[in-house]
Parts: structure tokens; C-alpha cells; sequence
């Protein structure tokens, strides 16, 4: 669950709970400040539904402190570092808001802008059908599997907020990811202040949902925090179908398949945690998504509708066709969580980095750092 915590769908949660990074999944943390030059930071932490308990981060210039979780979850670390021309530790850009360190707490960096500014444009594009995204992204050829790997665990959060990697100051090179306004329309400025913040109006676009290649590949956006947090960077996800907090039926069935996700978002989360985006996955401590959605009906805060659904898959799918009607490419992602991922509560995995596909760069407008 961006600015995250951990959600409890499965980049703080330990039954149906999560732990996220900018995110809310179980176990996901929002991303902490996202203010931009002077603006306050608003910082995320959070535990996981299924049994974390939430700490709360708030900075401008000060100092974050992640969240703790239970349920086999360490503690968020501490962050150092304003919205404006301050150093962030933890992996965050200088001048940006701080990440926590700390292994499995969910605070979630910050998308502070460090000071420069940049206007542009760059996009998001594509639309689903069915639950598959169109684009010609069905042809993707599949990387070999993953030998000798790291190993990690995945979280879930969507919080509608504008990601870390929105901003030109945590980005290394190239451009930064695309937000987009209420109606999710693309904005062409990068400056635009975050959703989740008091008068902010940059969401999170919607085709930042992930979306099947095929039976047994993926492609989609993750929170990430240390070393495994650079914008832009991607990494081969390989389930090996056990579950973080205990085995589940999702995340067995995951075993074999693959994910290819991008680092859009920074956080508390562990160094071994990534925390995916996905719509229903959470909001976490810092919700944008009442306000764009029109509704607080938004499940568990800390797991979202898969929480809240105490795991009825049916429950969800309902959730989403109430909450996501008129949103197509929300309900994709959610048709994805239930149908190629089957609702999996925090999987374990291993990891590389990878070349970024073309597909993923196109939906989210973020450069590839190499």
C-alpha cells in the first residue's frame, strides 16, 4: 500500500495483510511526503491488515519514522530530510522526501520535489479489454528463468497518490512518471502538487495497473525501498508459490509464473519486500482515492477489498464492480488480481533487474536508468 504500509492482500500485513512500500497492499506503506518545494510533507508508514499496527510519518524537513508491523514484520526505519533541498537517506534522491530503511516497515519515501523543476509531457497510454491490455503487448517475448536470484516477498497498495517517481528530483535520468488529474487525464507538468496532499491534484493514472502478457507473465509497477529503489529501474519477479505469512492457495498457484514490474515508488518496505500496484490493494495511511472515487468505501485500510472480503474472491469481484464501474482499466487490474494472480497474499519470489520492455516504459512515461 505508496507512501505505504503494508497491506494485507498479501510492493506490512501478516494474515490477508501486507506490508507495501507507497502503497497499501497487505502490507504496503504510502509514499512519505509528497510535497513539492516548500509544501508540506505528508509521510506515510503503515502496518498490514492480518495483524501490523500502523505508526504515522509526517515531515517537512523533519524527521520520518516508519511504522511498525507485526506478523513477522520488522520495523520501518527512521528518514532524514525535507520536501525541499534536503537529503533523504534510505534511497531516496537528495532534496526529495525520506524513505525508512527498516526491513518491513511500511513508510513509504517521500515525492518530494528536491528543488528543480521540469515540465513535459509523457504518457501513459493503453486500454484493457477483457482484463488484458491492448497494445501489442501480447507479443513480448519471455525472459529466461531467474538462476541464482535474490529472494523477497511481494506486498499490494493502490492510494491514488502521485508516485516518488513523479517528480524530476528523484528521477536520474530521463523523464519521470506520467500523473494524471481526477478524471484521469494525463497532465503535462511534473510539478503538479500530490493528490495527497491538502489542495494537491496529481493522481496516480490508471494504466498504472497491471496487466497479463500471458498465463505465466505479467508486466505491472512496484514501491521499493534501499537498494532496490532507483525510478525507473525494472526486475524479473519469479514466484516460487509459497506465501510470506504462510501459504495460501494464491500465491501457491503463482509458482512458476513470472512478473517484469518498474519501480515507480519508494518506502519503508524491506530491502527484500517489493509492494505492487494494484487498484483495491489499499490505501494505506495517506487516500486520494475517496476523493477521485467518490467513495470510502475502500475495504480494510491496510489490505483493501481483499481484507475487507476477509479473502471471498466473490466479495471482491463485486467490490470492484461497484467501486470501478465506468473505470475500465481499474477493473482490468482487479480482474488480473483475482484471475492471473487468484488473489495471492504476499507471495514470496526471487529477483533481478532487467532491461525495461517497451510496454511497461510506454504506460508509465518513466525512463529507464539502465
Amino acid at each position: 500500500m505508496k507512501l505505504r504500509a503494508i497491506s494485507t492482500f498479501t510492493l506490512l500485513s501478516a494474515v490477508v495483510g501486507t506490508v507495501g512500500a507507497c502503497s497499501e497492499e497487505s502490507g504496503s506503506s504510502p509514499p512519505l511526503g509528497m510535497g513539492s518545494l516548500g509544501d508540506t510533507v505528508a509521510g506515510r508508514a503503515g502496518a498490514g491488515a492480518g495483524g501490523s499496527t500502523g505508526g504515522t510519518l509526517a515531515v517537512t524537513g523533519g524527521v520520518a519514522t516508519g511504522g511498525t508491523a507485526t506478523g513477522g514484520v520488522a520495523t520501518g526505519g527512521v528518514a532524514t530530510g525535507g520536501s525541499t533541498g534536503g537529503t533523504a537517506t534510505g534511497g531516496a534522491s537528495t532534496g526529495g522526501a525520506s524513505a525508512g530503511t527498516g526491513p518491513g516497515g511500511n513508510a513509504n519515501g517521500g515525492n518530494g520535489n528536491a528543488g528543480n523543476t521540469s515540465q513535459g509531457g509523457g504518457g501513459m497510454s493503453g486500454s484493457s479489454t477483457g482484463g488484458m491490455a491492448t497494445g501489442g503487448m501480447m507479443n513480448e517475448p519471455h525472459p529466461p528463468p531467474i538462476t541464482n536470484g535474490q529472494n523477497a516477498w511481494a506486498s499490494r497498495y493502490w492510494d491514488c497518490c502521485k508516485p516518488a517517481c513523479g517528480w524530476k528530483g528523484n528521477v536520474r535520468t530521463g523523464t519521470p512518471m506520467t500523473s494524471c488529474g481526477k478524471e484521469n487525464q494525463e497532465l503535462s507538468s511534473y510539478d503538479d502538487k500530490n493528490a495527497c496532499e491538502s489542495g494537491g491534484s496529481a493522481f496516480m493514472c490508471w494504466s498504472g495497473a497491471p496487466w497479463a502478457v500471458s498465463d505465466k507473465l505479467s508486466y505491472g509497477y512496484a514501491a521499493a525501498s534501499g537498494g532496490n529503489y532507483v525510478c525507473g529501474r525494472c526486475y524479473q519477479v519469479q514466484f516460487t508459490g509459497s506465501g510470506h505469512n504462510g501459504n495460501n492457495p494464491g500465491a501457491q498457484s503463482l509458482n512458476g509464473k513470472t512478473m517484469i514490474v518498474q519501480v515507480i515508488n519508494n518506502g519503508g518496505v524491506a530491502a527484500d519486500q517489493f509492494d505492487l500496484l494494484i487498484p483495491g490493494g489499499g490505501v494505506g495511511l495517506l487516500n486520494a482515492c475517496s476523493n477521485q472515487w467518490g467513495t470510502s468505501d475502500l475495504g480494510a485500510q491496510y489490505g483493501g477489498f481483499l481484507a475487507g472480503c476477509n479473502g471471498d474472491k466473490n466479495c471482491v469481484k463485486n467490490k470492484c464492480n461497484q467501486i470501478f464501474n465506468g473505470k475500465p482499466e481499474l477493473m482490468a487490474g482487479c480482474d488480473w488480481f483475482l484471475n492471473w494472480f487468484n488473489a495471492a497474499d504476499n507471495p514470496n519470489f526471487t529477483f533481478k533487474p532487467i532491461a525495461c520492455p517497451k510496454a511497461i516504459l510506454d504506460h508509465s512515461g518513466l525512463s529507464d536508468p539502465g
